[in-house]
């Protein structure tokens, strides 16, 4: 199967027609399953106050909603996500804004989800200070993203115009630092590469070579250098 989609698309790896087409709405490695698999380690009980930074178009949003019962809603900066998503029958509350400036009141909420974000964001400490202070006391931070497991990756995997995850990522070490420098506790943290390898071959399967794809979406992407991608899945308590 060969998906043919035009090939000038978004700057932005996650707005590209060309990868959502094959991820869904959800547009992450391991997709909602890896949401569940987070909310099977948080224990939230229903009516929590959760909010879904970098929510795209709500896939997340609405299934906290629908599935758990939480009070959630969405943050992104992606007007046409979040345009996609109003447009949807029983669209839940989606807002515009940036991660590091939430439109909560300090300790409202019981968690954050942030689902391949982290390692998109110009200020990762500021984000991790504003999540902070928006949770609750206990409030659960959870967050699924890339990051190297060879160190840090240098030579990076791709290099394009535009924004996607392997930019920011970092190694495990100075991930952790990070969180705990800005005050949390990590809880949970797993490896989930093999999602990384899946959506790979999905890709492949859908445009026969990653090369093409890359086009599709308008990135111009190119492999090189030696740096090893993997995914990760990290639960952290305030």
């Amino acid at each position: 199967m060969h998906l043919s989609l035009p090939m000038k698309q978004s700057t932005n790896l996650y707005e590209s027609q060309a990868l959502r087409a094959v991820t869904g709405p959800a547009i992450r490695p391991g997709g909602l399953a890896l949401t569940e698999r987070a909310l099977a380690l948080c224990g939230l009980t229903a009516g929590a106050r959760v909010l879904d930074v970098g929510c795209g178009g709500g896939a997340t949003v609405a299934h906290l909603r629908q599935s758990h019962g939480l009070r959630a809603m969405g943050l992104d900066l992606s007007w046409m996500l979040l345009a996609e998503g109003r447009a949807q029958p029983g669209c839940p509350p989606l807002v515009q804004g940036p991660a590091e400036m939430l439109p909560v009141a300090d300790g409202k909420l019981q968690a954050i989800f942030c689902e391949c974000v982290l390692s998109l964001l110009s200020s990762p400490k500021s984000a991790l200070a504003e999540w902070h202070r928006a949770l609750a006391p206990g409030g659960l931070l959870v967050v699924s993203d890339l990051y190297a497991r060879a160190g840090q990756l240098e030579d990076e995997l791709f290099s394009a115009p535009g924004r996607c995850c392997l930019a920011g990522a970092v190694d495990r070490d100075t991930l952790l630092e990070g969180v705990t420098g800005a005050g949390f506790e990590v809880v949970v943290f797993e490896d989930h590469s093999p999602l990384l390898k899946q959506l790979a071959a999905q890709l492949v399967w859908a445009y026969g070579s990653l090369e093409t794809f890359r086009a599709r979406a308008g990135l111009g992407c190119t492999s090189h250098g030696n740096g090893r991608p993997g995914y990760y899945l990290m639960v952290a308590k305030k």
